[in-house]
């Protein structure tokens, strides 16, 4: 696992947080007085002191950590302090002390430009183009990221919009001018907007909530009497929120960001910020219906600055990285010239890339570049044979149907050379495809309509490739849904108890060898010749189907990195056991897990549609126990994990896998009962 440390340098306090940059979080965090003004070796101490506090609790090595980033307040450049009036420093050279005390790289940047870059890489702004942060605190603070790099402005002076002017006869700020968004749009302009209206309305609710002591006014009371309808209160929220939009429509305006993200203590308001804040934007910035900046509330508020200045390390790999890409890019065979590379998407396996490149004519293609993962898949020219192939045959099915080629299947670009991948110098593999446009992806089921049609389309994927010859395709990774081989897997976790965990899973390991003759049953049905092998994806959650972005109708099958011959049972069960259930899959509370019969109907239904009478009366008697089957294997999978000591599956907590094996246990038991009813509503759809 990758660590690095963040470090949030503020006026008042120094926190300090361990951040996971694999699992995405902060572990641990750790804080102290600022005690400013003080000089950087004393300061610089303080943090180092916190540094060896958090490793040595977690078990951790500075060599362990790939760096360490610093948010602070000022203006920075180069890991230099030019000025901090809130810390009494100019011209300090923060990086350089805090390398020579830890020996580990180490990254400065403003405390806004840090919070902008959380939000750009983790945080609201995951995979957009480009994002301008606005801050709402004390003052107003702000970060501009383009292309996965913070924009500071020849001197680091960037990004400062809380000076930018929306009435030069306006409000005295404190930088000196007048008219400053700051002046308007802080929590302290808020709460001094309140007070004076709290003055004008004595019968205010605002009163009431500050228990009759105007000192006692905070940024969240004019929200709370605004909701419930009081007039002065409503004017402040009122004013607040316009020129806070006209601020926004200048951003906008000005630079066309791809997100706005608005943070801060007073973003913790939410949609009674954002609502009516959108629909002020909506006349005074420009854009259109389909192609509008986002306006969103910051994911990240007390932990933004540890988070950016922890991921500050990655803005240097990814410049780093860049160089690379387009390199890479230029072995393959491409329309037009290289012009940027972004992150893409929220896989965990594979890097990827959103390219863009210009065509000589002016217009502008986007394709997806992805790394291979080594470490998962151990024959990437393997794994690149099996995804063209399919690739290429399911191209020629949409064509012969009259489909639209293009954007209903994956489309592989040749490199230079004629292959399907390239190879880099390092041994890396890469492929790229061509961006289908206009579509998008969904994490989670957001109506039942969409369970449907992902359904539709993984059936329709079984039924293209009906007539391909399965025994063909290489196994990407071995025995992956081998049930018996997994529970051979269980027993050895058992036997070995490498982590003296066994006695508190004892029934647990009871339940899954009680239905030891059943993981066979599938494997059984095959060498019967009742179950035929079938090129399976193996992979089927919700998230690996594009739907059109227009039609809301899905378009095709992605993530085909797991392609190989498999059951279609398999591929029908993961999809239930994922999908028809009332909790996540690690839900540790077993009341909230039960299985949904009737998300099992609605997937069921889009499945056999999907399939057009392409599986045989075997298979289709077989997809309820199929479901059982996917169910029962992860559960064992979990379970051999957590005796093994947490080795494979990422964990977020102690004891998440075996949460993760009984939530899959639970629902195992649940489908033994309902089985009867499952049977029934294959039959129901089987026979139409």
């Amino acid at each position: 696992m990758r660590y690095c440390i963040g470090i949030d340098l503020g006026g008042t306090n120094i926190a300090v947080g361990l951040v996971d940059l694999d699992g995405k979080r902060i572990l641990d965090k750790r804080s102290t007085k600022t005690l400013a003004p003080r000089s950087v070796d004393e300061i610089a101490a303080d943090m180092v002191r916190l540094v060896n506090q958090l490793c040595e609790k977690q078990g951790i090595k500075l060599y362990n950590l790939e760096w360490i980033g610093v948010a602070t307040p000022g203006v920075v450049k180069d890991g230099i302090v030019i000025t901090a009036p809130n810390l009494g420093w100019v011209n300090e050279p923060l990086g350089e002390v805090v390398y020579s005390l830890t020996g580990r790289p180490t990254f400065v940047a403003n405390d806004a430009n840090c919070a902008a870059y959380a939000e750009a890489i983790w945080g609201c702004g995951v995979g957009a183009s480009s994002l301008v942060a606005v801050t709402l605190g004390t003052g107003v603070g702000g970060g501009i990221v383009v292309g996965g790099q913070v924009w500071e402005g020849i001197n680091g002076f960037a990004a400062e919009i809380g000076h930018m002017v929306i009435d030069s006869d306006g409000r005295q700020c404190g930088c000196g001018k007048r008219g400053c968004l700051e002046a308007y749009c802080s929590a302290s302009a808020l709460v001094k907007e309140a007070r004076r209206m709290m003055q004008l309305y004595p019968d205010s609710q605002m009163w009431q909530l500050t228990g009759g002591d105007i000192n006692r006014m905070n940024g969240y009371y004019p929200f709370v009497a605004s909701r419930a309808g009081d007039v002065a209160a409503m004017q402040v929220v009122n004013d607040f929120v316009n020129y806070l939009a006209i601020g926004i429509s200048n951003i906008i305006n000005v630079f066309q960001p791809e997100v706005v993200c608005v943070g801060g203590g007073i973003s913790g308001e939410g949609d009674n910020l954002l609502i009516p804040l959108r629909n002020r934007l909506k006349y005074i910035s420009f854009g259109t219906d389909n192609s509008r900046t986002r306006v969103e509330i910051a994911k990240y508020r007390n932990d933004a600055g540890i988070i950016g200045a922890g991921l500050l390390g990655l803005m240097k790999e990814e410049l780093q990285l860049k160089s690379v890409v387009e390199l890479i890019v230029e072995k393959f065979k491409v329309e037009g010239a290289f012009v940027s590379a972004q992150p893409f998407g929220n896989g965990h396996i594979n890097d990827t890339r959103l390219i863009k490149c210009k065509r000589p004519d002016g217009s502008f293609i986007e394709y997806v570049l992805q790394k291979i993962n080594k470490s998962v898949f151990k024959n990437p020219p393997e794994l690149m044979e099996n995804y063209a192939a399919v690739t290429s045959y399911i191209r020629a099915e949409i064509e012969k149907n009259g489909g639209d080629p293009e954007r209903e299947v994956l489309n592989l670009i040749k490199s230079q050379d004629g292959k399907d991948y390239v190879m880099d110098n390092r041994g890396e593999y890469w492929r790229l495809l061509t961006y289908v446009t206009d579509s998008l992806s969904y994490d989670k089921v957001e109506r039942p309509e969409q369970f449907y049609d992902s359904a539709v389309a993984f059936g329709n994927f079984q039924y293209m490739l009906r007539n391909y010859p399965a025994d063909t395709l290489h196994e990407t990774i071995k025995n992956f849904h081998n049930t018996p081989d997994r529970f051979k897997q269980l027993m050895d976790a058992v036997r070995l108890d490498a982590c003296g965990r066994l006695k508190e899973v004892a029934a647990e390991v009871e339940f899954a060898k009680a239905r030891e003759a059943f993981a066979d049953t599938l494997e059984a049905a095959h060498r019967e010749g009742r179950l035929p092998l079938r090129v399976t994806h193996n992979d089927t959650k919700l998230n690996n189907i594009l739907f059109d972005k227009n039609t809301g109708k899905s378009l095709c099958v992605v993530d085909l990195d797991t392609i190989m011959p498999g059951y279609s049972v398999n591929d029908f069960g993961d999809s239930i056991r994922f999908g028809a259930t009332t909790a996540l899959e690690d839900e540790a509370d077993l009341s909230l897990v039960n299985f949904d019969i009737e998300l099992y109907e609605i997937y069921t239904k889009g499945f056999i549609e999907g399939t057009k009478g392409g599986l045989t009366d075997s298979e289709l008697e077989l997809l309820p126990i199929g479901a059982i089957m996917m169910t029962y294997e992860v559960g064992i999978r979990f379970l051999a994990d957590y005796l093994n000591g947490d080795v494979y599956f990422k964990t977020h907590r102690p004891g998440h896998n075996l949460d993760r094996a009984r939530n899959q246990f639970k629902l195992v038991a649940d489908m033994e009962k309902a089985l009867p009813e499952m049977q029934r509503i294959v039959r129901k759809y089987a026979n139409k």
